[in-house]
């Protein structure tokens, strides 16, 4: 009996630790696809957050480039205003200056000279600082023409240049710094976009 015990207490040792070895093998081949399970989950995570991450910074870049791409359009606007401004103010300026003195009074004289209509319906209206310069000069050159009618007169609100015009309003010629500086400007700033656009 002794033997049979000793077998029973042998077979029950030997299959209690085939058991265990096979309980705990059963329990790390869990915990190895658990592991494995983890890890991959913890690299797809890993991928999409660096997927993620990439597309960000492209929108990131995107925009950036976006904002830039739009300020740089800004700016070159705001430069073409800024210029044709300039252009602008120097027209006036240039303007006003080129229809002074001896300029202003060579221009009427020349345009009512060559006049193809009826003087005694004309009047030449002058900016009243300029008149009372050049009066005296523009008077004794157009002195036949003012003794067939026509009429010197000051121009109120002109700050330089002059206007033929009908006696009854119906037609003029306006040659004021404004008028001809806008003109030009228009045509200058046609020219300058031209030039800047290159």
């Amino acid at each position: 009996m002794d033997v049979q015990l000793k077998e029973l207490i042998e077979k029950i040792k030997t299959d209690g630790v085939k058991n265990a070895e096979d309980k705990a093998a059963e329990i790390i081949r869990n915990a190895e696809i658990k592991s494995a399970e983890i890890i991959d989950n913890a690299n797809k995570k890993a991928l999409e957050l660096k997927d993620a991450a990439k597309a960000e910074a492209a929108r990131s870049e995107q925009s950036g480039k976006e904002a830039l791409k739009q300020a740089g359009r800004d700016l070159i606007l705001d430069m073409k205003s800024q210029i044709g401004e300039i252009f602008s103010h120097l027209l006036k300026n240039g303007t006003a200056e080129a229809l002074s003195g001896k300029a202003l009074t060579e221009s009427i004289t020349s345009i009512i000279k060559n006049w193809n209509g009826e003087l005694e319906d004309l009047s030449v209206l002058v900016s009243e600082n300029q008149l009372k310069e050049i009066e005296k000069e523009l008077t004794a050159k157009l002195a036949k023409e003012i003794k067939s009618g026509l009429e010197v007169k000051p121009f109120k609100g002109a700050t330089a240049g002059f206007r033929v015009s009908e006696r009854d309003g119906k037609a003029f010629f306006d040659f004021t710094d404004e008028v001809l500086a806008d003109y030009l400007s228009r045509y200058l700033n046609t020219s300058l976009t031209e030039t800047l656009k290159g």
